[in-house]
């Protein structure tokens, strides 16, 4: 089949964007198979090739650095690298951003551009961590650790990141990313917001999305399962740990402003949904983007996605440009 036919039983009720297509024309080119299919080392290699064939942002002006974050789970600590563009103010906002992948696949590298283009178009710092990867038999919390080591660092040593002990901070990412993200807030206080890029929020996989786009051509029903099973299957009754399941948290409340940017086609959609109306019960400010058209994963897919993401990113960094002491225009 092609891209059209592949695509045909959603387009009955939703308007699939061009956009679209062309990514699966180009992945049928490429031999696509489900994540299910491939399995954990080959959906590896997969998604790092995929990172390796990504044009570079040659535009972004500023520096760049790593810095190594002391861990007590690592003697060797998390790596970080952090982007502070020269259109930076005074005092600049601070945004951690986690890779996505599920926390099974890929690495910091693959939000290069992303991350470059919104610390261009902010004047914000943005870092992006190299946080460990499931399914990881010793550690099995391992992301959700060094996300909040990292996290609680960065809210103690803003000036090392080329901050202002003012300066805003906020985490972020998209898909697995999201997910670290929102577990972060759960665990860490004094954060100012968060973005929250098509997240896993329901293990539980009970949101009607999941059925209603159980044959979605790029990420399917089965491939969220494989997921979520192969990610979380070595914790004892994650679907019950709020560090894990997002939904079954007792302390929303705690949970900063939020950016919530949601793929219109995407089982995990209504999860997102769910969560976005579960902040705002809990009386946090919640702002929910839906981008018509798309798939998941498209937010890191620019150069397919070229107006899809110039719209979702045009969102985060209007969001963000709220938490920086001189916005730049």
């Amino acid at each position: 089949m092609d891209e059209y036919q592949l695509w045909a039983p959603i387009a009955k009720k939703y308007t699939v964007h061009d956009e679209t297509y062309l990514w699966t024309r180009n992945l049928l080119a490429n031999g696509f198979k489900p994540y299910n299919e491939l399995g954990l080392e080959k959906a590896r290699q997969h998604i790092n090739e995929r990172t390796r064939m990504q044009t570079p942002v040659t535009d972004y002006i500023g520096d760049e650095w790593e810095v190594i974050v002391p861990s007590p789970y690592s003697k060797d600590g998390i790596p970080v690298t952090v982007y502070k563009p020269s259109s930076a103010p005074e005092v600049p906002a601070i945004f951690m951003y986690f890779h996505g992948g599920g926390l099974l696949l890929g690495n910091r590298k693959m939000s290069e551009g992303i991350v470059q283009i919104i610390a261009r178009d902010t004047g914000a710092i943005v870092l992006t961590v190299e946080y460990r990867l499931l399914p990881d038999p010793v550690f099995p919390f391992a992301p959700f650790d060094d996300g909040v080591v990292v996290t609680n660092w960065v809210l103690e040593n803003k000036e090392v990141v080329g901050g202002n002990p003012d300066s805003k901070v906020g985490v972020g990412g998209d898909s697995g990313g999201g997910h670290l993200a929102a577990s972060v807030t759960n665990d860490v206080r004094g954060l100012d917001f968060q973005v929250l890029v098509y997240p896993m929020t329901d293990t539980t996989l009970s949101s009607p999305t999941i059925q209603e786009f159980a044959e979605c051509p790029t990420l399917c029903q089965a491939d969220v399962k494989w997921f979520v099973e192969t990610m979380a299957g070595p914790i004892p009754d994650y679907n019950s740990n709020p560090r894990v399941n997002v939904m079954v948290r007792t302390n929303t409340g705690d949970s900063p402003p939020t950016l919530m940017i949601l793929a219109e086609l995407d089982p995990m959609k209504g999860g997102g949904l769910d969560y976005a109306d579960m902040l705002r019960a809990a009386g946090v400010s919640v702002q929910c983007e839906i981008i018509k058209g798309v798939p998941h994963v498209f937010f890191i897919m620019r150069d397919i996605f070229k107006t899809k993401c110039a719209e979702a990113y045009a969102h985060v960094v209007k969001f963000l440009k709220q938490f920086q002491s001189k916005a730049i225009d």
